[in-house]
């Protein structure tokens, strides 16, 4: 006997209104290039990840903190960045 994993919907309510409101963004955009955009980063494996400056210091003071980067290990990162 083959056994598979159920085809349940989770969270099929969250999941429709979401769809509903991707629709109705798209159906009110007219900018070609924007909706091109929208288009490649659907069909991307990961959404990139962007961060403000202070946002990302935040991040960088956060993980310092917790023992998880020094300081000096952060200037050598962003130096490899610079080069």
């Amino acid at each position: 006997m083959k056994v598979s994993e159920p085809t349940t919907a989770y969270n099929t309510a969250y999941l429709q209104g979401l769809k509903n409101r991707l629709i109705a963004s798209i159906d009110a955009m007219n900018d070609e290039q924007k909706l091109q955009e929208c288009l490649d980063l659907l069909h991307k494996g990961t959404a990139p990840c962007q961060y403000t400056e202070e946002e990302l210091d935040e991040i960088v003071r956060t993980a310092e903190k917790d023992g998880f980067a020094t300081q000096k290990e952060v200037d050598e990162m962003f130096a490899k960045w610079r080069s």
